[in-house]
């Protein structure tokens, strides 16, 4: 195999992009690239025969000095400069800029000989300081965030909690008694009840978001019968469904394999999905859920045959916040998000199909179980 000529090795190193300085036993330079000349802004005649100090901020000198001494009475043939601090270097202009080193000897006729191959880093010094200011920044915004969600879950969730109380308690003392001695007690008191259980439910659904965000959201996968899974879903949805007008059925066959599912979260998405179907469905209208094997996956879809959701919005479904430009709106628009959050930490996928005027259809997947490992919810 042909080597290459010290010629061509020598365009080659004079070519490189990082610096290339070469120094004798008094560390004065004898070489220096077009790569040097680059970063340091000096033409070679300014430099060659010239102490590297000129390289190097003045602070720095005696510190630079001692390390190639070090270096040259070591056995080590080559080590990188200034491992546990940076490198600093000094163009022609004063400026000053990080940089990475590193230093080799050869031994010469008249004394040892260096090669410095160097690398301006100020500009990836720069950005990581930026990605760990903005890092910084981010994390204080989280945890700000946490804190709020945190103080108004713990404060809010409390008045909440007595108005329930209350109002159940004057609505029972209506029922037993006379309810017509109350009856604009009675009719403020259900409000109350209703308004109660929408604030916890949405101070649920907060903590539900901070938790899936910070990856603690709480599962407990089991294996699960699908069939009775969507049992459960549609027994809750159901007198929602008939209050719509709107048919809520099953097709799921009995003898869909189970599924490693958290029952009560999955009882969750398929309520939150089954209820954004029933609120854009007309009365008269159908919603059903179907399930399909795809070994090792089990896919569950709700079909509704509402009004549909527009192209343009249809990136945007799983987004926290997101609502439809609808006038049926509810909700603080966080229902999706939270189902992706379960389905994902359940090792799952979940997707949206929509066709304005037709209907959409919510899909999502769950991990097959073994067949001898069925447990009923």
């Amino acid at each position: 195999m042909s080597h290459p000529s010290d010629a061509l090795l020598a365009q080659i190193v004079s070519a490189a992009s990082d610096a290339i300085i070469c120094v004798d036993q008094k560390q004065q330079i004898t070489f220096f690239n077009d790569g040097a000349a680059h970063i340091f802004g000096y033409d070679e005649p300014e430099v060659l025969g010239q102490k590297l100090d000129k390289l190097i901020p003045r602070r720095f000198h005696t510190a630079h000095r001692t390390h190639v001494r070090n270096f040259a009475h070591s056995l080590v043939p080559a080590r990188r400069m200034a491992e546990r601090s940076r490198v600093t270097g000094l163009r022609k202009d004063a400026t000053e800029f990080a940089a990475e080193a590193s230093i080799s000897k050869v031994m010469g006729a008249s004394g040892p000989l260096y090669a410095v191959i160097l690398r301006d880093v100020s500009d990836e010094r720069a950005e990581a300081h930026t990605n760990e200011r903005l890092l910084a920044e981010m994390q204080r915004a989280v945890r700000a965030r946490d804190d709020l969600l945190g103080l108004v879950s713990h404060d809010l969730r409390n008045p909440v909690n007595a108005v329930r109380m209350l109002a159940s308690a004057i609505l029972r003392t209506a029922r037993d008694g006379d309810a017509s001695v109350l009856p604009q007690v009675s009719e403020h008191a259900e409000v109350m009840l209703q308004a109660a259980s929408q604030m916890d439910a949405l101070i649920q659904d907060l903590l539900d978001v901070t938790r899936i965000e910070a990856g603690r959201l709480p599962l407990s996968p089991q294996p699960l019968p699908a069939a009775q899974l969507v049992a459960v879903a549609l027994e809750t949805m159901q007198p929602i469904a008939e209050s719509h007008g709107v048919r809520l059925s099953s097709r799921v066959d009995p003898s869909t394999p189970a599924v490693i599912a958290d029952p009560d979260r999955i009882a969750q998405v398929l309520s939150n999905l089954v209820g954004n179907a029933l609120r854009f469905t007309p009365e008269g209208h159908e919603v059903w859920i179907e399930a399909r094997v795809e070994a090792p996956l089990v896919t569950f879809s709700v079909h509704d045959t509402g009004s549909g959701i527009t192209p343009e919005e249809l990136p945007f479904v799983f987004d926290r916040f997101w609502q439809a430009k609808r006038t049926n709106r509810s909700g603080a628009g966080l229902g999706l998000s939270i189902c992706r959050g379960i389905i994902n930490g359940l090792g799952g996928q979940i997707w949206i199909e929509s066709e304005l005027r037709t209907g959409t259809v919510v899909s999502f997947t769950l991990r097959m179980a073994a067949l001898d490992a069925v447990t009923t919810p």
